[in-house]
């Protein structure tokens, strides 16, 4: 990604696919060239906690994850009393009405119009103003990956997968096979570029092979470089489906990478 003249370089990660358009307006022509798509990287309270006490907070972590806990408990009443909420400064959570709403209707068939409705604060909004793009990842429509996720994980957080579980992976063009194949979990390293081959962590051969979906299980035999306990921050990897084969099972003449976007790696 070239860095704009001016612009500082971004703190966070925040990672962009762009797909190629299937919109199409009512004559059936296409509706631009491309669509862009950001996964984000959620943060869980306890890493807040933990980005807090390095931040120099003297209050001790179980006093700062009790007091989350207490208002979020208050934060769920308010809004069952039908009260908007402010959440910590960052913006507003309250109710919207979804939908076209007659006026004869019930308050019970009203009430089925509801939706939960965010309005972030001018505080957020200015943050986003020093955000860029870390990491564009053009996808293509031969290949690419599009959702990984852990089978049969019990609280499961968005964007992190579990040793010992069922892995699933969705896409396109992914069947793996021919003379250079493999899944690999790769570290991604600063700036959230990809570790060199040579540091990628080959994974078994999936039992569900196909062009749209791969199924193995991820063991816990390899070492992530992180103890999950420490206050540093947790390191970020990602699904890397190597393949000789193209989506009609034909081999290529060589072979073609997708990658998934930025995960975690936990062990259950």
């Amino acid at each position: 990604m070239k860095e704009e003249l001016g612009l500082e370089k971004p703190k966070g990660r925040v990672f962009v696919s762009v797909y190629p358009s299937n919109l199409k307006d009512k004559d059936g022509n296409r509706i631009g060239k491309c669509v862009g798509k950001i996964r984000n990287n959620a943060v869980s309270t306890e890493q807040l906690v933990a980005r807090s006490k390095r931040g120099g907070t003297v209050i001790s972590e179980e006093t700062l994850l009790y007091a989350a806990e207490i208002l979020s408990k208050t934060a769920k009443e308010a809004l069952s009393d039908g009260l908007a909420v402010d959440l910590l400064g960052l913006g507003t959570l309250g109710f919207s009405v979804e939908g076209s709403v007659e006026q004869f209707m019930t308050a019970g068939e009203i009430s089925r119009h509801f939706k939960l409705a965010f309005t972030p604060s001018k505080e957020a909004e200015k943050a986003l103003k020093n955000i860029l793009p870390s990491q564009i990842v053009l996808r293509n429509s031969r290949i690419y990956i599009s959702e990984v996720k852990s089978l049969a994980a019990e609280s499961a957080e968005e964007n992190t997968i579990y040793m010992n579980r069922p892995l699933r992976i969705k896409g396109n063009g992914l069947k793996v096979g021919g003379e250079i194949c493999g899944v690999f979990l790769v570290p991604c390293m600063e700036q959230n570029v990809y570790a060199p081959r040579s540091e990628w962590i080959p994974l078994p051969n999936p039992y569900t092979n196909t062009p749209k979906k791969l199924e193995l299980y991820l063991p816990d035999s390899f070492n992530l470089g992180y103890d999950g306990e420490s206050c540093e921050e947790e390191p970020l990897f990602c699904i890397a489906v190597v393949t000789s084969l193209n989506p009609n099972s034909r081999e290529r003449a060589e072979c073609v990478e997708a990658f998934s976007e930025a995960v975690r790696v936990r062990r259950v």
